[in-house]
């Protein structure tokens, strides 16, 4: 399960469910068509020239994407010795800063030096991000990213609101969760802003409800409230008070 970031009304978890970069708007992804193609033969003629001696995958990682303002040729030239010491452990890492690729010669690079490395080939009209996630969700511990990731994903998510960072930086000293699972969902911070201390209407008072609406039914306390699903899809999450008793709807 991908974590993704919502703060209040906007972290939740892939789903905790813009940013300096705006949302890729990637078509939904096509589904894996078989074994990786082999690599060009520009991008095998690069990594048989990269050099091995000082290659350090932190280095790498910030070479690969930095956030804001990122040179595209600094991620290029961090894909050819990625891939020439089959440094598995920047795979989480492409993945990631994959999304945030415009440029169309670092977004096939990143595709094909993650198909060389992985085996896996989810090219087509999508780029395949959303795959690739998937992927990465049901394959992250073959795959742990080099030191210091944490801190590169906090550096990242610190451009798109610091409150996102400041989410995320007791993980430094221990997670229940796998961190490679959190990434951005897209909404800044209070992009959906929550229902709180709706007004309420009687059952038989009500004449905006279908016979066929869903609704999510609490009772607390003695005191009954039902909150349809129509009205809390719109904001994904309900503050409210019930049987004096303060409560928080996900949805």
């Amino acid at each position: 399960m991908i974590r993704h970031l919502r703060y209040f009304g906007a972290l939740t978890a892939m789903t905790i469910a813009a940013v300096f970069v705006a949302c890729s708007g990637m078509e939904e992804p096509v589904a894996p068509a078989g074994s990786a193609p082999a690599a060009t033969q520009t991008q095998a003629a690069a990594a048989a020239r990269a050099s091995t001696t000082d290659y350090d995958s932190t280095a790498n990682m910030y070479l690969l994407y930095s956030g804001r303002g990122h040179d595209p040729s600094d991620s290029l030239k961090a894909i050819a010795p990625t891939v020439a010491n089959n440094d598995k452990s920047m795979v989480p890492v492409m993945i990631e800063a994959f999304r945030y690729f415009r440029n169309r010669e670092v977004l096939d690079e990143t595709q094909e030096a993650l198909s060389a490395m992985t085996g896996q080939d989810f090219t087509g009209p999508s780029r395949g991000w959303h795959k690739w996630m998937e992927w990465l969700g049901r394959n992250a511990d073959e795959y742990g990213p080099p030191d210091g990731y944490l801190q590169w994903k906090i550096n990242l998510l610190n451009q798109i609101d610091r409150r996102y960072g400041e989410f995320l930086a007791p993980a430094e000293q221990g997670s229940r969760i796998n961190v490679v699972e959190i990434t951005w969902g897209g909404v800044r911070p209070d992009g959906i802003p929550d229902l709180q201390n709706a007004p309420v209407v009687s059952a038989d008072q009500q004449d905006y409800l279908l016979p066929s609406d869903r609704v999510f039914g609490v009772s607390i306390n003695g005191e009954h409230r039902a909150y349809p699903l129509r009205i809390a899809n719109a904001h994904e999450m309900v503050n409210d008070t019930l049987g004096g008793e303060p409560i928080v709807l996900a949805y």
